[in-house]
């Protein structure tokens, strides 16, 4: 049994499928574990986050910033895409089943990544979350929203987010926290689960480019190469680029993982730094770092919380979120292989549930959940 990718989902479909008894030899085409997306994006394990990125507000503020390259959510116009957007388009207008569906994985996820986080030491706390906003229009939407989720919630006005998190420094008109979710540092998240594959038996082979699933002698293959799949099955995926800077920790950073909505500005507060992340630039597979975004995430960093100015940086980032069109993963079978992939902003959050789902699939048992609204063959 062969698995393409050594992302987040990568790991988490190889060490399930060895688990249930099978051999396992995953790919991955950079030089360690999490070559791609999951080395670098934001870590919130997050259900609260479940609204899929094709919707009204996402499609509305696409084409006002279709022009602006450094807006939070950057269409880049150009023709190859043009298909992806019109598809995008028409799944904007029904986003509610969708959501549904990914809050549900969501929450399964959550307790996965817990239990994982005991067992295997995988950075995971429960921090909880912190949804801040500039206008009071903004938090009573999140406040109703919430309402609707039925997820614990808190709503705190503008003095109590202060009291809360005494790091932000913003025009905040208030919060809604999110106790029971957490978050993770990714790269070691990744990493505790690649070592627990290889203990469980699972060959791990990296700098392996597969160019084909038919070039592996493998009874099934796994395709979850992140924006890379593209290469590999036919699926209408989009990279979505998104950027992190990271600065030295401080005892002023914020102490809850806090996002502020109006801007995309999201700072987690890691192990050994903070990681300020943000912006989705549909990019198709296109790596290069727009200095105007990097620049936007620290501007608006340096807005909302304190003492960043002047602060050493560690490191600055780019990666691409595998993006389909109506926003939802792609879990189960598509001719020969079984893919997962199309995780868009939710990868790391919900790779644990997508291994165990494709472990599922592949030993014949009944998934845990209904996977007909993933099914890669919807497109």
């Amino acid at each position: 049994m062969a698995v393409i990718g050594g992302g987040a989902v990568g790991v988490c479909c190889a060490l399930e499928l060895a688990r249930r008894g099978a051999r396992v030899t995953l790919y991955e085409r950079g030089p360690t574990l999490a070559s791609g997306c999951s080395a670098g994006n934001a870590g919130l394990i997050c259900p609260s986050h479940s609204t899929p990125i094709a919707n009204p507000t996402s499609l509305r503020n696409g084409l006002r910033w279709m022009w602006k390259r450094d807006s939070p959510f950057y269409l880049r116009p150009r023709p190859g895409v043009l298909p992806w957007l019109a598809r995008f388009a028409l799944a904007s207008r029904h986003p509610g089943e969708g959501a549904a569906a990914i809050r549900e994985l969501s929450i399964a996820s959550l307790e996965l990544h817990a239990q994982l986080g005991s067992e295997l030491k995988t950075s995971f706390e429960r921090t909880g979350t912190l949804n801040v906003y500039e206008t009071h229009e903004g938090l009573e939407a999140e406040a109703r929203a919430a309402a609707r989720s039925g997820l614990p919630f808190e709503v705190f006005d503008a003095d109590g987010t202060r009291g809360l998190e005494p790091a932000l420094i913003g025009p905040v008109a208030g919060s809604v926290r999110y106790p029971q979710e957490g978050r993770v540092d990714p790269k070691r998240f990744v990493e505790a689960m690649g070592a627990a594959a290889t203990d469980a038996g699972v060959d791990i082979r990296v700098g392996a480019e597969i160019r084909s699933p038919d070039e592996l002698d493998a009874e099934t293959v796994v395709v979850a190469a992140g924006a890379w799949s593209k290469l590999l099955v036919e699926l209408p995926l989009e990279g979505g680029k998104g950027y992190h800077v990271d600065y030295e920790r401080s005892e002023e950073d914020p102490r809850i993982p806090a996002w502020v909505q109006e801007t995309w500005t999201i700072a987690t507060p890691l192990r050994d730094r903070l990681r300020l992340s943000g912006t989705l630039e549909l990019a198709g597979l296109d790596l290069s770092v727009g200095q105007r975004r990097v620049e936007k995430i620290r501007e608006g960093g340096e807005r909302w919380f304190r003492r960043l100015r002047n602060r050493t940086v560690l490191e600055v980032w780019a990666g691409l979120r595998p993006c389909l069109p109506d926003g939802l993963p792609a879990i189960g079978r598509l001719g020969s292989v079984v893919v997962a992939t199309g995780h868009a902003m939710k990868g790391v959050s919900l790779a644990p549930v997508t291994g165990r789902l494709v472990a599922q699939l592949v030993a014949g048992e009944q998934p845990d959940h209904d996977l007909a609204p993933l099914d890669p063959g919807r497109f």
